[in-house]
């Protein structure tokens, strides 16, 4: 039986005092200095192990290719640990992938940006067509009698008229009081003015005629028409405006969306196989073990690679029976001893317990102590023993 720490220095004042009793016989015995109180412990045997580290293995199989690191390097948090042969295919499947998402997005962007075209022509062609309804109205409006100029127009119309016609009276009897021949400038002068005097009636009387007129048989059809053809128009911009509405075509709009998820499964599913084919540092540390060599094969599922933080480590006990670990709570003192170390003592203190027994022979638990420091020469594996303050 294994004694704990405090026990053995409790026996050892008990030897040192029965010794003292037996020197000279006769002489007064010596009163026995009281010894320190008994602390019950519970013993168990562990090893010394890391707070954090990782038994690293591939999800996929193949040959090494690469394996930058040997046993005892330390290495960073995503740093190249092993990489399999055939990674140019899984690179160009990826490129590949790559490209069709990048197509299968522009093409969906395609569809939304012709949309908003659409809708933004579809908006100027319905502004255009009712401009144009306003413009034919109006002109259907002003053509109708009574409705071409207002009365002050149409009495200045007809007093032109009146101006006019005086003018070309008057300009007729200047021609008629020339005489002589055609070729007289005196009588050809008084001719222009008078000619001049009629063409400017004539305009008058266009003017007023057509203030106080109505659109004749032929016009008033094309003003009908011209309003009809301009209210289909708008008719046709108003369903067009409507069908933009909604967006695009479902169904196209579907289709390319499905295109893009698919080609998105794809890079992702390409990213995936890329990684699976190398090991990387989940954490910075030093590499503990190397199962592996170049060229070998690596099968999927097996620890080939194991990595540790070595800056933190604590013990895990083996033997920790039932009946004892009924004596244990967390947060518990513990002396800790090593084989490899004999003169260090270590104390520390039980940080979880383990809720079932470990599997195995025999019925064992396992408590995981923390160390209050570590000392120097303390390895990954090293034996330890502690002594751990028991319940009372």
């Amino acid at each position: 039986m294994r004694l704990s720490a405090t026990n053995r220095a409790v026996l050892a004042a008990l030897v040192m005092t029965v010794s003292g009793c037996t020197l000279g016989q006769g002489e007064p015995t010596p009163t026995a200095t009281p010894e320190a109180e008994f602390v019950p412990v519970v013993s168990a045997t562990g090893q010394v192990v890391p707070i954090e580290w990782a038994s690293l293995s591939l999800a996929a199989s193949g040959v090494v290719a690469a394996l930058p690191v040997v046993e005892g390097d330390l290495v960073s948090k995503g740093d190249l640990l092993l990489q399999l042969s055939g990674r140019e295919q899984l690179q160009a499947a990826l490129a590949a992938a790559q490209l069709e998402e990048v197509a299968a997005q522009q093409a969906l962007d395609q569809i939304h940006s012709e949309e908003e075209l659409a809708r933004a022509l579809a908006q100027e062609a319905l502004a255009t067509a009712r401009d144009e309804v306003r413009k034919a109205e109006y002109d259907w409006t002003v053509q109708q009698e009574g409705n071409r100029a207002s009365d002050d127009t149409i009495k200045r119309a007809r007093a032109n008229v009146i101006l006019a016609q005086d003018r070309v009276d008057q300009a007729k009897d200047v021609y008629d009081s020339t005489g002589g021949s055609s070729d007289d400038p005196q009588r050809a002068q008084a001719q222009a003015a008078y000619l001049s005097a009629k063409a400017a009636l004539d305009s008058a009387r266009r003017s007023y005629n057509w203030y106080t007129g109505h659109p004749t048989e032929i016009q008033q059809a094309m003003l009908d028409a011209d309003v009809a053809v301009a209210k289909a128009r708008l008719a046709q911009a108003e369903q067009a405006w409507q069908d933009v509405q909604g967006g695009p075509d479902p169904e196209v709009l579907q289709m390319a969306e499905a295109r893009l998820a698919q080609a998105s499964a794809a890079v992702r599913a390409a990213e995936a196989a890329l990684r699976d084919s190398e090991l990387r540092a989940p954490f910075g540390g030093t590499v503990a073990a190397v199962r592996l060599r170049p060229h070998e094969w690596a099968a999927p599922g097996r620890g080939l690679i194991d990595i540790a933080d070595l800056s933190g480590l604590q013990v895990e006990t083996t033997d920790l029976s039932e009946i004892d670990i009924a004596r244990v709570s967390t947060g518990a003192p513990v002396t800790v001893t090593f084989d490899a170390l004999p003169d260090v003592v270590v104390p520390g203190h039980v940080t979880r317990l383990s809720p079932r027994a470990s599997e195995g022979s025999g019925v064992n638990y396992t408590a995981w102590i923390s160390l209050d420091e570590i000392p120097p020469g303390l390895l990954w594996g090293m034996t330890a023993f502690v002594d751990i303050e028991a319940v009372r």
